[in-house]
């Protein structure tokens, strides 16, 4: 009744790849200009911008599996239009089609097609930001590994790039990404059930960083709880209980920070939640 297994392949497809538009600022972002602006007279913004990619924070989303119905319900709570079309051309190769405009004006635009191949499903889209995003997902060179490549394109050219590998170890999965920026991040998740089928304990780790530089750490542990239902039907009242601890390199400005979460869904669609975050002082 309880498993982890829908929750890795949303994973893959929703969370851990950056989005093409935030992939293609930082790489264009890390290029260094010339000119006055540039090194020498340049001072300061030239050399933020010669650093490269962000050392303190993860290039990719961590531990995102973890708080699901936390964020569900933050998402639904947030206004913004959001408007979809998905359409089947053939077998095989789809259209699909997304707008999204929130409550302070801004707003996104992407198109796309789909092509679903022996090797994968493979993916062409347009951002309204003026990114060409393509994506090969879910190509599997052995039975228990699994590839998924992007690669962002502007009119000027390459803008960057991602890959993210899933092996489905004997103890868990385990993730590794990367991008063209430098990023480099590694992630755990061990499923356990210790208390009988209607639970599970779910365990990640996370550490990102650039080439030869530590970044920081993540770990987290949830525990769900779901009660049966006499006809053996999929249970509607979860509970769950998260909590999260993150731990940014040594001289870092950012601090330890953590969070404790609960959620309780009541059935017919009704919920409680509740959250308790620490973050150090700026």
């Amino acid at each position: 009744p309880v498993s982890c297994a829908r929750g890795y392949t949303q994973s893959i497809h929703n969370t851990h790849m950056a989005d093409a538009p935030a992939m293609a600022a930082g790489m264009t972002g890390a290029e260094a200009p010339d000119g006055p602006g540039g090194a020498g007279a340049g001072g300061a913004a030239a050399e933020e911008q010669m650093m490269g990619p962000p050392l303190d924070e993860p290039g990719f989303p961590s531990l995102p599996m973890f708080k699901g119905e936390l964020n569900e319900w933050i998402n639904a709570t947030t206004p913004q239009r959001l408007a979809m079309v998905s359409l089947g051309l053939r077998e095989g190769l789809g259209l699909s089609g997304m707008g999204m405009l929130a409550d302070d004006g801004n707003g996104m635009l992407q198109s796309g097609l789909t092509y679903g191949t022996r090797f994968g499903a493979l993916k062409a889209e347009v951002v309204s930001q003026g990114v060409l995003q393509t994506t090969l997902e879910g190509f599997m060179p052995l039975p228990f590994l699994q590839l998924t490549t992007q690669l962002a394109f502007m009119p000027q050219g390459l803008a960057g790039g991602a890959m993210q590998s899933v092996l489905m170890s004997p103890i868990g999965a385990i993730i590794g990404s990367a991008n063209l920026g430098g990023q480099l991040s590694a992630e755990l998740l061990l499923p356990l059930q210790p208390f009988g089928e209607d639970s599970q304990l779910l365990l990640g780790a996370n550490a990102w960083g650039l080439p030869g530089a530590w970044g920081g750490s993540k770990f987290a542990v949830e525990y769900t709880q779901a009660e049966p239902t006499a006809d053996g039907s999929m249970p509607t009242r979860i509970g769950t209980v998260t909590a999260e601890v993150t731990r940014p390199r040594a001289g870092s400005p950012n601090g330890v920070s953590g969070s404790l979460s609960a959620c309780q869904q009541l059935g017919g669609g009704d919920a409680l939640n509740a959250t308790f975050e620490v973050t150090p002082p700026p």
